[in-house]
């Protein structure tokens, strides 16, 4: 979730470090956090956000451009809620799914270490995710989509928070690395591919994305 906090303050201009760590860090840093947990976001005062969501409201706030996600425009805000509400739906639909094939003990499953039928359960799961969740998804995003005309982005002519949020989960599913998880998963779906292209084409993010060899 860190990811689109990042792509948001570069798109909104706002200079930040990233204090990025590899795994191994983890044990060492996570008594260090204000909740046990990452991302966190420390402002110039000192003060602490947790929360990745609000973090990412917070810095589309600060774009000076006024586009990311608009102060006084009630209607475009609630444009912009409406997806990222969905975007939370469709994540939370996946978790499981992805979960099981992490920490399967969480479910009342044997560590996978210890679970003859792991492999078969996981791909069961995720196949019915792909089969079953996604497409109704997808199918809500490409309408949203179209309701724009179809050639920009989700709200309207504009890239805000909505959109990176989307992006990332959605782009996800393209990747490759999760089992069970064709990578062709989104092909059906082109006007979505078309609007996933849009926002890697917007001059901040490719830029961002070229910065880090993505």
């Amino acid at each position: 979730m860190a990811e689109q906090v990042r792509i948001a303050l570069t798109v909104a201009d706002v200079p930040f470090t990233d204090d990025a760590f590899p795994f191994s860090e983890w044990p060492d840093r996570k008594p260090k956090t204000k909740y046990g947990q990452v991302p966190e976001l420390k402002l110039p005062n000192g003060s602490i956000i947790t929360d990745s969501m609000a973090m990412l409201r917070l810095v589309g706030e600060a774009d000076p451009a006024n586009k990311l996600y608009p102060a006084e425009d009630v209607v475009k805000r609630m444009k912009i809620e409406s997806a990222l509400g969905l975007v939370g739906d469709l994540t939370r639909a996946w978790r499981p799914a992805m979960y099981l094939g992490m920490r399967p003990e969480v479910f009342g499953y044997p560590m996978k270490s210890e679970w003859s039928a792991a492999d078969d359960t996981i791909k069961k799961v995720r196949s019915a995710f792909v089969t079953d969740e996604l497409p109704k998804y997808m199918e809500y995003f490409t309408n949203m989509i179209k309701e724009q005309g179809g050639t920009k982005f989700l709200t309207g002519d504009d890239l805000t928070i909505a959109d990176i949020s989307a992006y990332q989960q959605i782009s996800y599913f393209r990747k490759g690395i999760a089992d069970h998880v064709p990578k062709e998963c989104l092909d059906p779906y082109p006007e979505l591919l078309a609007w996933m292209g849009r926002v890697e084409g917007h001059p901040k993010v490719a830029a961002y994305k070229a910065s880090k060899g993505k």
